[in-house]
């Protein structure tokens, strides 16, 4: 049980009380439609298990049937729950096909929350250039002029992306511009999420600027965005916003304000708060867990309690790699060489350098394999293309020379037939005169017979000439 809040700090973002599991193998009759909007709802209420059964249902159903579109619209679901799932790496994968699929059918507004997804999974999995690059296509795909949430969604993913690849400023800037856009859409939308990111961008920043400097910077800025974050959640709780739900929402409010106040030097109420985190955990190991244990670890850090700040990160790191979070796995490395760092313990802060290098390094390298992926998806996509292209250039081939008389290049009995259809009904509602002419050729078998056919072909030609020329 969760420690109750201090006066001034409640928890308007408790998740509703659940009622009951969705079921996939749904009662005959029931849509896709209705699937897919029964997962959204799965979604919103943080159920991912349920959300990616339904999703799961759909997808078979529109292999089945050959619907490309609710595939896709499928395969989008699926990696939304998979990415709120902590399944990181299947998330990527999926939100990869689905971006394209969506790409390939023209559907810009879907392929934006595909490539949102995309980004979200590929940034928490240390992947930093495709997280930018799928979030800057996310956001270019959209309308400046009218924004929407999933416009909004994609600055967030830009905004954290750049975060974890240390542009912090870029980071803030994005930000700014998904605050500013989700007050300029119809209706307007809560800009809590956008400041939400903002303060756990600060967060992380602090920590960079401990490595670097080995101290704590102003934390004025973090105290602002906390007291704004405040004051939004007792407006009331903002509904799910891409690839965080309100749960998770609930979680990162709690345990930053822990690390606030860890670093400020107020360790009753940074405890407090790390209770609270702790408490609010929901069972399944998720990076919040990485996230709850992150603020444990601080706590004990600022007591000076090195033995429970170095089991307090390395049960960050375990949490962080079980959720596949990479970059959380990371940031627990950094900070345990600090506290072995601190103890004098060089040889084992050595080893946990190369641990986490090596990390890196295989983030970077699953990094270029979804990076071939893609490109590879690409020049398969583009000979279909030219095949596609092709055959439609074949096809138009062959229906003009169904069309055509073989020898002469004139239109045969099949187009003159054609014609007709579509003519003389137009000529009989307007009562407008057709004509048809008929020409022969005079005394054609004798030029065959005496002349050869080779010689009555040639006649044929030039007969055929002068009735095109005029």
């Amino acid at each position: 049980m969760s420690t109750p809040a201090p006066p001034g700090d409640s928890d308007p973002l408790e998740p509703p009380r659940p009622t009951g599991p969705e079921h996939a193998d749904r009662k005959h009759g029931d849509s896709a439609e209705d699937a897919l909007a029964q997962a959204d709802r799965a979604l919103h209420d943080g159920r991912h298990p349920d959300a990616r059964a339904l999703a799961q249902s759909v997808l078979i159903a529109a292999r089945s049937t050959g619907d490309l579109h609710l595939e896709a619209r499928a395969l989008s679901c699926l990696a939304l729950s998979d990415s709120l799932g902590s399944r990181l790496r299947r998330a990527a994968d999926t939100a990869r096909r689905a971006a394209q699929l969506f790409q390939r059918l023209g559907d810009a507004e879907r392929e934006t929350v595909a490539q949102n997804t995309l980004s979200h999974a590929c940034m928490l999995l240390g992947r930093n250039d495709e997280a930018i690059e799928a979030a800057l296509l996310s956001a270019s795909l959209g309308d400046a002029t009218r924004p929407d949430a999933a416009m909004v969604t994609a600055h967030n993913c830009l905004g954290m992306a750049y975060c974890w690849s240390g542009h912090h400023d870029r980071s803030n800037i994005a930000l700014d511009t998904a605050v500013h856009m989700a007050a300029r859409c119809t209706p307007p939308l809560s800009p809590y999420p956008s400041r939400l990111d903002q303060l756990w961008v600060e967060a992380v920043r602090m920590a960079d600027l401990r490595y670097h400097s080995g101290a704590i910077g102003d934390l004025q800025q973090m105290g602002r965005l906390i007291q704004e974050c405040r004051r939004l959640e007792h407006l009331g709780a903002p509904p799910a916003s891409g690839a965080t739900d309100r749960p998770a929402m609930r979680t990162i409010s709690i345990s930053t304000k822990g690390l606030f106040a860890a670093w400020r030097g107020d360790l009753a109420l940074a405890r407090h708060y790390a209770d609270r985190a702790l408490g609010s955990l929901l069972g399944t190991v998720t990076w919040l867990d990485a996230l709850a244990h992150w603020v444990v670890a601080e706590v004990a850090w600022a007591e000076d309690d090195w033995a429970a700040a170095e089991q307090g990160f390395e049960e960050m790191r375990a949490c962080a790699v079980a959720a596949e979070h990479e970059q959380l796995a990371c940031l627990a490395h950094l900070l345990q060489v600090q506290v072995l760092e601190l103890q004098g313990k060089h040889t084992r802060a050595c080893d946990e350098m190369r641990l986490l290098r090596a990390r890196e390094r295989r983030a970077q390298a699953e990094g270029v394999a979804g990076r071939e992926a893609a490109v590879r998806w690409q020049l398969g996509a583009r000979q279909s293309e030219s095949s596609l292209e092709q055959a439609l250039e074949a096809a138009k081939r062959f229906e003009r020379w169904s069309l055509e008389d073989p020898l002469t290049g004139i239109p045969n009995r099949r187009a003159f037939e054609r014609a007709l259809v579509e003519r003389l009904p137009a000529a009989v509602a307007d009562g407008r005169p057709l004509s048809v002419a008929m020409v022969d050729v005079d005394r054609f078998k004798s030029v065959n017979d005496t002349h050869s056919h080779q010689v009555g072909d040639r006649v044929l030609h030039a007969v055929a000439s002068v009735l095109s020329s005029s």
